[in-house]
């Protein structure tokens, strides 16, 4: 983890660490949501990864993205 991360969010007031929280966790589901939306657009053209050198999106996913497999199994 980045450390100067960890000691901005550490120096938060309680209040304030409170909302960053709230906008991150807002932020990462907008985020999943696009993910999974641009994945099923790549599983549906398995030509591009498969030109990559990957049979599959689940090793396209693990490999290139360097998601877990649990990760990635959520978001396919």
């Amino acid at each position: 983890m980045n450390t100067n991360i960890l000691a901005l969010a550490s120096s938060l007031s309680d209040h304030d660490l409170l909302a960053r929280v709230g906008a991150l966790a807002g932020k990462e589901r907008e985020a999943s949501v696009e993910l999974v939306a641009h994945l099923a657009a790549l599983d549906a053209r398995p030509a591009l990864f498969a030109a990559e050198g990957h049979g599959s999106l689940f090793t396209y996913c693990t490999e290139v993205l360097q998601l877990s497999e649990d990760a990635t199994c959520n978001r396919i």
